[in-house]
């Protein structure tokens, strides 16, 4: 790596897709060589001709430290980061969602069902797309080969700024809720006289909700959610293995958690407690615009499905390791998601679904009693949901550093750092937009907000796959999907996207204004024609202080 005081860092030409030089989306100037010599101004000289969006020329950094990520992710951690990305929070919090909008237990079942199914087609779209165009930005650089720089800055400006953020901030509040769970009762004791509104079976003893205890104050849950972001965005940042471990570690202890609550079920249904599922469908009050939303409900659950493909740039070999950890990791999710479904029906009545907030502490109470349902549960539900904010921190951190190292945001956020390889200024970036997420408490409206934005742009994606298929036929595609699935996904992704209007048409409208400011933000900051001078210059300065402060480099040329 060299001493740091006499590096010399030479910037040289890069693009994000050469394919996309012909679309027009970025226009290829006079570029420049720069060198640094640890000290002084920089020196600039043409070298070519080089892409140059205002936000970071796309330049790249040659020294002897290759900026590149190291490919250390094996089956067995894309497996991990598959099941720990998915099994987190979603699970433990959005039953009662789903429930709200269906009406009954026995629709809100079969929801569950058909948001695994969805979640497996667009896995399987992702396989084929992830395996053709190996890129750690995943979505980001399937939109951009298949549409474009601008359609592409759109989706990467509302994952930088909405939807990676909003969703770490969501499973840090629900690490948050179940870490204080030993020391906190959910139960407010103005509620006790009522059982705690919980109306929970005749079995379960009232003298187990303690209402002595408070709810956890809000400001402890969300001092407690960012101190779980900060550690983790340290440990993305200091070694991706650690990060893997942490991953696979979680995954275990999730799965325990599930396979906890499921014998529970099991345990009280043997026992002769059928009552809560005797009717399936008693209350069913589903619409168009309310089956929407309980669809995102259960797809925030299953949410994380396309993390592993953020990891394609340290996978060694992502034709083979893709549809294996694909597989393997959704069969488990699904048939832990139905299991544990079966297990809330037969634990609590409809209304102790409804109105709990830590549904996976009171499901247990009428078998497990205090010890389980105020110790062993919590602990095991707050390591599941620390290990989804840690994939949730490696996919924001991927996707953040993929954008910016092909110009569509500023090059400073595209350093990686020397020794431990790793997107460092992005994940510092990313880190602190998931705590100013933390300062809203609606976590069922930031749940609606993630979801509605995400499948944007995930139908953009089974379209764009489309597209490829016959503008680029003989593009190198180690798997393939039947064409049929990304045709069904894309119907299915402007059906979500469409009933929330029917639902909520403000919030909704809302986060479509959010996505559209993009458009003139591109053409203000990435567009060359049309983006100020200075700010290139502006953009050197920051980045060079990056370079120097985080002991990183900017990353070698890498073609998607």
């Amino acid at each position: 790596m060299g001493d740091q005081a006499t590096t010399d860092l030479t910037y040289v030409s890069t693009s994000a897709y050469h394919a996309g030089e012909k679309s027009g989306d970025h226009v290829f100037s006079h570029s420049r060589t720069v060198e640094y010599t640890g000290s002084g101004a920089p020196t600039a000289k043409p070298v070519g001709s080089e892409r140059s969006p205002l936000l970071g020329d796309s330049s790249v950094v040659k020294e002897k430290s290759s900026g590149k990520l190291a490919r250390k992710l094996t089956l067995l951690n894309a497996i991990g980061l598959t099941v720990g990305s998915i099994i987190g929070s979603g699970i433990f919090i959005t039953p009662n969602q789903v429930l709200e909008e269906t009406g009954s237990v026995g629709v809100s079942f079969f929801v569950w069902i058909g948001c695994g199914i969805l979640a497996v087609g667009g896995a399987l779209c992702f396989v084929e797309l992830g395996t053709s165009i190996p890129s750690a930005g995943a979505t980001y650089a399937y939109i951009l080969r298949a549409f474009g720089g601008l359609p592409a800055f759109l989706y990467i400006w509302t994952a930088a700024f909405v939807i990676r953020p909003a969703s770490r901030a969501i499973i840090s509040l629900a690490f948050a809720e179940y870490i204080t769970r030993p020391f906190y009762d959910s139960v407010n004791s103005t509620n006790s006289s009522q059982n705690a509104s919980l109306e929970l079976p005749s079995s379960a003893p009232i003298d187990d909700f303690d209402p002595e205890l408070m709810p956890a104050p809000t400001w402890l849950i969300k001092l407690i959610a960012a101190i779980c972001v900060c550690i983790l965005c340290a440990v993305n940042t200091y070694s991706v293995k650690l990060m893997a471990r942490v991953q696979d570690i979680s995954m275990v202890v999730k799965l325990l958690a599930i396979v906890l609550l499921i014998i529970t079920g099991l345990v009280y249904i043997g026992q002769g407690n059928d009552h809560n599922i005797k009717n399936f469908f008693e209350g069913t009050n589903v619409t168009a615009a309310r089956l929407g939303s309980a669809f995102y409900g259960g797809l925030w659950a299953y949410d994380g499905w396309d993390t592993v493909f953020f990891g394609a740039e340290e996978v060694d070999n992502v034709a083979r390791i893709f549809p294996r950890a694909i597989g393997l990791g959704m069969s488990i999710v699904i048939v832990a998601y139905i299991l544990a479904n079966i297990a809330y029906m037969s634990l609590l009545s409809a209304d102790g679904i409804l109105n709990t907030s830590v549904i996976a502490v009171d499901a247990v109470r009428p078998v497990l009693k205090s010890a389980g349902a105020l110790y062993i549960m919590p602990l095991l539900v707050a390591v599941s949901t620390f290990g989804a904010t840690n994939g949730a921190t490696f996919l924001a951190g991927r996707q953040t550093f993929a954008a910016a190292r092909e110009g569509s945001f500023p090059s400073f956020l595209s350093v990686v750092h020397r020794s431990w390889q790793t997107p460092i200024a992005a994940l510092f970036f990313q880190t602190l937009m998931a705590i100013v997420y933390l300062i809203p408490s609606d976590i069922g409206e930031l749940v609606q907000i993630f979801s509605f934005a995400s499948w944007v742009f995930y139908g953009s994606c089974f379209v764009g796959l489309i597209v490829l298929r016959f503008r680029e036929p003989h593009l190198h595609r180690p798997y393939k999907v039947f064409i049929g699935i990304p045709v069904l996904m894309t119907a299915a992704s402007v059906y979500l996207v469409l009933a929330p209007f029917f639902d909520d048409p403000l919030k909704s409208l809302y986060v479509t204004l959010g996505i559209l400011v993009g458009i003139p933000a591109y053409f203000l900051f990435v567009y060359e024609r049309t983006s100020p001078k200075f700010l290139h210059s502006f953009s050197d300065i920051v980045t060079r202080w990056t370079l120097t402060l985080c002991c990183a480099s900017l990353p070698a040329e890498k073609e998607l």
